[in-house]
């Protein structure tokens, strides 16, 4: 129906898709906003976002996430490794350009600006224009409204 979702999972977003869910906390090392991702604005067997504690509720690609992971990062952001960007950041980024992100782009961003600033600029970027809630970076289509993007 829209994305791939039936009818009922479409409706099932609800609330939880209203912009307020974006902040620094859902804002992965690797300048990946998890308050997009699909996993996260679902309702049934919601990922956290990579900066959880919990990482037994992440959803199996982020829990096996190499980046996340990583023991080379000195800082908050990969931005601020000695190896940046490293091969395996540049690989992500080249497969999320199909997602309309690019993890270069947001980290120069937060560096450049901050991650207050960033996330006051997603939030922009990522509403929707129609009934106010989160679009995600994974579908074109609004999960709230329907609303092509």
């Amino acid at each position: 129906m829209f994305g791939g979702e039936t009818g009922r999972d479409f409706l099932a977003y609800g609330e939880h898709t209203r912009m307020t869910h974006l902040s620094p906390l859902r804002i992965a090392p690797c300048g990946i906003n998890c308050g997009l991702c699909i996993g996260y604005l679902r309702e049934k067997n919601r990922c956290p976002g990579c900066r959880t504690d919990d990482a037994g509720g992440l959803n199996a690609y982020c829990a096996r996430c190499r980046i996340r992971q990583c023991e080379d990062r000195t800082g908050e952001y990969c931005y601020e490794c000695a190896g940046y960007p490293c091969k395996r950041l540049k690989h992500l980024d080249k497969r999320y350009t199909k997602y309309r992100t690019s993890v270069l782009d947001n980290l120069r961003e937060i560096w450049e600006r901050g991650v207050a600033e960033f996330v006051e600029q997603e939030k922009a970027r990522w509403t929707c224009p129609q009934c106010g809630h989160t679009l995600s970076m994974h579908r074109d289509r609004c999960l709230h409204c329907g609303r092509t993007w």
